[in-house]
Protein backbone atom coordinates (compact mmCIF):
# COMPACT_ATOMS: atom_id res chain seq x y z
CA UNK A 1 0.00 0.00 0.00
CA UNK A 2 1.40 3.03 -1.13
CA UNK A 3 1.98 6.01 1.94
CA UNK A 4 -0.87 8.30 2.60
CA UNK A 5 -0.05 12.03 1.72
CA UNK A 6 -0.11 14.81 4.66
CA UNK A 7 -3.96 15.31 3.93
CA UNK A 8 -4.93 11.63 4.04
CA UNK A 9 -3.39 10.50 7.08
CA UNK A 10 -4.48 13.74 9.39
CA UNK A 11 -7.89 13.50 7.98
CA UNK A 12 -8.04 9.57 8.71
CA UNK A 13 -6.41 10.09 12.25
CA UNK A 14 -8.50 12.77 13.15
CA UNK A 15 -12.10 10.72 11.94
CA UNK A 16 -10.35 8.03 14.25
CA UNK A 17 -10.29 10.53 16.79
CA UNK A 18 -13.49 11.57 16.55
CA UNK A 19 -14.74 8.01 16.32
CA UNK A 20 -13.56 7.56 19.71
CA UNK A 21 -15.17 10.95 21.74
CA UNK A 22 -17.88 10.01 19.79
CA UNK A 23 -18.07 6.86 21.39
CA UNK A 24 -18.26 8.36 24.84
CA UNK A 25 -20.90 10.81 23.64
CA UNK A 26 -23.55 8.51 22.12
CA UNK A 27 -23.44 6.20 25.63
CA UNK A 28 -26.04 8.98 26.29
CA UNK A 29 -27.42 9.10 22.50
CA UNK A 30 -25.63 12.62 21.93
CA UNK A 31 -23.53 12.72 18.62
CA UNK A 32 -20.22 14.93 18.63
CA UNK A 33 -21.93 17.52 16.69
CA UNK A 34 -25.10 17.80 18.61
CA UNK A 35 -22.11 17.81 21.58
CA UNK A 36 -19.95 20.57 19.68
CA UNK A 37 -23.15 22.69 18.91
CA UNK A 38 -24.40 22.91 22.75
CA UNK A 39 -20.93 23.43 23.54
CA UNK A 40 -20.10 26.70 20.95
CA UNK A 41 -24.16 27.60 22.02
CA UNK A 42 -23.18 27.82 25.48
CA UNK A 43 -19.95 29.70 25.36
CA UNK A 44 -21.80 31.99 23.05
CA UNK A 45 -24.94 32.92 24.50
CA UNK A 46 -27.09 32.41 21.05
CA UNK A 47 -25.63 32.77 17.40
CA UNK A 48 -27.30 33.24 14.48
CA UNK A 49 -27.41 30.02 11.87
CA UNK A 50 -25.00 31.43 9.52
CA UNK A 51 -22.60 32.05 12.39
CA UNK A 52 -23.19 28.83 14.13
CA UNK A 53 -22.43 27.04 10.98
CA UNK A 54 -19.20 28.61 10.64
CA UNK A 55 -18.16 27.97 13.95
CA UNK A 56 -18.79 24.08 14.04
CA UNK A 57 -17.87 23.74 10.68
CA UNK A 58 -20.86 22.65 8.98
CA UNK A 59 -22.56 23.73 6.12
CA UNK A 60 -26.04 25.28 6.73
CA UNK A 61 -28.32 22.44 5.74
CA UNK A 62 -26.72 19.65 7.44
CA UNK A 63 -26.66 22.44 10.33
CA UNK A 64 -30.43 22.96 9.94
CA UNK A 65 -31.23 19.00 9.61
CA UNK A 66 -29.14 18.84 13.20
CA UNK A 67 -30.86 21.86 14.85
CA UNK A 68 -34.40 21.22 13.85
CA UNK A 69 -33.66 17.42 15.45
CA UNK A 70 -32.23 19.58 18.51
CA UNK A 71 -35.46 21.82 18.89
CA UNK A 72 -38.03 18.45 19.13
CA UNK A 73 -35.90 16.98 21.44
CA UNK A 74 -36.44 20.72 23.29
CA UNK A 75 -32.13 20.91 23.99
CA UNK A 76 -31.78 24.34 21.86
CA UNK A 77 -34.40 26.66 20.35
CA UNK A 78 -34.62 29.61 18.08
CA UNK A 79 -35.33 32.94 18.74
CA UNK A 80 -35.89 35.71 15.80
CA UNK A 81 -33.14 38.10 15.55
CA UNK A 82 -34.52 41.67 16.84
CA UNK A 83 -31.74 43.24 14.39
CA UNK A 84 -33.39 41.47 11.20
CA UNK A 85 -36.57 39.48 11.45
CA UNK A 86 -35.37 37.41 8.18
CA UNK A 87 -32.74 35.68 10.74
CA UNK A 88 -33.01 33.45 13.95
CA UNK A 89 -30.50 33.34 16.79
CA UNK A 90 -30.09 29.50 18.32
CA UNK A 91 -29.99 29.24 22.03
CA UNK A 92 -29.36 26.59 24.68
CA UNK A 93 -32.26 25.43 26.81
CA UNK A 94 -32.08 24.60 30.53
CA UNK A 95 -32.58 21.00 29.40
CA UNK A 96 -29.63 21.27 27.22
CA UNK A 97 -27.47 22.64 29.69
CA UNK A 98 -28.11 19.71 31.60
CA UNK A 99 -26.90 17.64 28.99
CA UNK A 100 -23.85 19.58 28.47
CA UNK A 101 -23.03 19.02 31.51
CA UNK A 102 -23.12 15.74 31.69
CA UNK A 103 -21.66 14.86 28.57
CA UNK A 104 -19.12 17.65 29.07
CA UNK A 105 -17.80 14.81 32.27
CA UNK A 106 -17.18 12.36 29.48
CA UNK A 107 -15.05 14.82 27.31
CA UNK A 108 -13.37 15.66 30.21
CA UNK A 109 -12.63 12.08 31.24
CA UNK A 110 -11.83 10.90 27.42
CA UNK A 111 -9.34 14.16 27.25
CA UNK A 112 -7.97 13.22 30.58
CA UNK A 113 -7.06 9.51 29.31
CA UNK A 114 -5.57 11.15 26.64
CA UNK A 115 -3.32 13.14 28.40
CA UNK A 116 -2.14 10.45 31.08
CA UNK A 117 -1.09 8.15 27.87
CA UNK A 118 0.81 11.00 25.78
CA UNK A 119 1.25 13.85 28.60
CA UNK A 120 -0.13 17.23 29.22
CA UNK A 121 2.83 18.52 27.31
CA UNK A 122 2.47 16.73 24.18
CA UNK A 123 -0.95 17.09 23.88
CA UNK A 124 -0.63 20.85 24.40
CA UNK A 125 2.04 20.92 21.23
CA UNK A 126 -0.22 18.73 19.39
CA UNK A 127 -2.69 21.11 19.26
CA UNK A 128 -0.39 24.00 19.03
CA UNK A 129 0.76 22.06 15.37
CA UNK A 130 -3.04 21.11 14.19
CA UNK A 131 -3.83 24.97 14.90
CA UNK A 132 -1.15 26.12 13.13
CA UNK A 133 -1.67 23.72 10.40
CA UNK A 134 -5.03 25.11 9.67
CA UNK A 135 -4.14 28.60 9.79
CA UNK A 136 -1.57 28.12 7.06
CA UNK A 137 -3.78 26.21 4.42
CA UNK A 138 -6.76 28.36 5.61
Amino acid sequence: MAERSLNEHLSHLLAQANRHLSRQLTAEGVSLDQWRLMKVLSESGGLPMGKLAEELALNLPTLTKLVDRMVQEALVYRVPDPNDRRKVRMFLSDKGASLLASQNKRVEEHEAKVEDSYGNEDAQRLKTMLESFIKQIG
